[in-house]
């Protein structure tokens, strides 16, 4: 059976216990029904991975100890930051799942002119942190030690301010991906629109900010499927995949 391996924030190291609160240990406790003597992985904060040995579990803790420090894998050759148009609903969070999967390093949500998805408040707050936790989950299932982070969302004007290096996925676009694979830049961003697409508005400042127009293939890819499949292309033609 594969061992259960966590994320939780701690700094503690080995030889040393981790009591497990919360949120964390109800999953662990009455989700996986794990119990004491079984060994886990966990990793936290520092990105410090190790072997850990289930000593007690009760309703209010769940008591670790730290047996080996493991060398965690290592991190994506490429420093990406995906500037995502918010999307309703579960697109929203099968973007951020994927995108943690293939090494994403940061997400920065924002809106534009056909952007139907509005935040603000306790709902915006509310949202931060489900994105995140599904982030952290991705991470504990896919063997990474480093969390992307989830930025609070802006506006496309917003993000537009500074000059910016990265790929700007639109149809109409003539350059292919394959152009930019020679250069092989290293750090830079990927945006991909909303799902009623850009305005020409949305166009003219992008453009102007520097990012490079590029066509994805010959279909028209719905919003949260734009970013695992372009990662998964450009770690296949310079990333982590060859």
């Amino acid at each position: 059976m594969r061992m259960h391996r966590i994320y939780y924030p701690f700094n503690s190291t080995v030889g040393e216990q981790v009591n497990i609160e919360g949120d964390k240990l109800h999953y662990l406790r009455n989700v996986l029904r794990l119990k004491a003597g079984l060994e886990i992985k966990v990793f936290n904060q520092l990105q410090k991975e190790y072997f850990a040995e289930i000593i007690a579990i009760n309703k209010k803790q769940l008591v670790i100890t730290l047996k080996k420090e493991i060398v965690p894998v290592p991190q994506s050759l490429l420093d990406i930051t995906l500037i995502q148009s918010l999307s309703k609903g579960e697109r929203m969070d099968y973007t951020v799942q994927k995108s943690t999967e293939l090494g994403i390093k940061t997400i920065q949500p924002i809106t534009s002119e056909f952007c139907e998805v509005k935040l603000k408040g306790p709902r915006l707050d509310k949202k931060l942190k489900h994105w995140q936790n599904i982030a952290i989950s991705a991470c504990e299932q896919s063997f990474r030690a480093d969390i992307p982070e989830i930025l609070t969302p802006i506006s496309l004007a917003e993000y537009c301010k500074n000059q910016r290096k990265g790929l700007l996925l639109e149809p109409e676009e003539t350059q292919s991906l394959q152009s930019i694979a020679e250069q092989k830049w290293q750090e830079f961003d990927i945006v991909i629109g909303p799902e009623g697409g850009w305005s020409k508005q949305d166009l003219i400042l992008l453009k102007s900010s520097g990012l490079t127009g590029i066509q994805f293939g010959k279909r028209i890819l719905r919003t949260e499927t734009v970013a695992p499949a372009i990662l998964a292309s450009i770690h296949s033609l310079w990333g982590d995949f060859v």
